[in-house]
Parts: structure tokens; C-alpha cells; sequence
């Protein structure tokens, strides 16, 4: 006890201030500290790729095209050339068709 009770009285003489006082001020100044610190980067992990939750190499571009999937015609039974011109893709509610040597496809997915 009377470890504690010198260092109580020596921390008041030196600073002046209550012990409550001073490790209030020294808490605060270690959240500062640690705060300041978390705002810089260090050299060798400003340089590293940041990792998504799946595990790879997080990057800015998109990811690489797919290559294009053969899909089944569509049954619409006959359509005429202008019927067709309907389906162009300017209608956001309209699928997006495409005939090829007669045979129509829905090709919406692949905008």
C-alpha cells in the first residue's frame, strides 16, 4: 500500500495533476496516437493487392468477359421482319432477339 500511495503523491508533485486526471490524459493520448497512426500506410502493404473474402486478389477492372454460350432458338412460330424489328433492345422490357439463317434467339443476357 504504501508502494501505491508514493506513486500517487510522486505523479501529483511532477505534473500537478490528480491521479484520475492523469491517466485520463494518457488514455486519450493513446487513442490519438493509435487513431493518427491507423491514418498512414506502410510502404510494403501500400504495394500489396488487397484480398476479397473469396480468397483472390481483389482489382478495379471488371471481371474478363465471358465466352458467349450457345442458346436454343425460340419458339415463336412465323414472324415477320418487321414483328422482329420490335425486339431490338430499346425496350428495356422486351427480350432481345436475333434471327440467324432463320432460326430466332434470345440473346437478353449478353446485352
Amino acid at each position: 500500500m504504501g508502494l501505491y500511495a508514493t506513486a500517487m503523491e510522486t505523479m501529483e508533485a511532477y505534473t500537478g495533476l490528480s491521479p484520475a486526471a492523469f491517466f485520463t490524459i494518457a488514455a486519450v493520448m493513446v487513442v490519438v496516437y493509435k487513431i493518427v497512426c491507423s491514418m498512414f500506410v506502410d510502404p510494403e502493404e501500400f504495394d500489396k493487392k488487397p484480398i476479397n473474402a473469396s480468397g483472390s486478389v481483389a482489382t478495379n477492372q471488371p471481371p474478363p468477359p465471358q465466352p458467349p454460350t450457345i442458346q436454343e432458338p425460340v419458339q415463336l412460330g412465323d414472324v415477320t421482319e418487321e414483328e422482329l424489328r420490335a425486339y431490338d433492345g430499346s425496350d428495356p422490357n422486351k427480350p432481345l432477339l436475333m434471327a440467324i439463317k432463320g432460326k430466332i434467339y434470345d440473346v437478353s443476357r449478353s446485352r
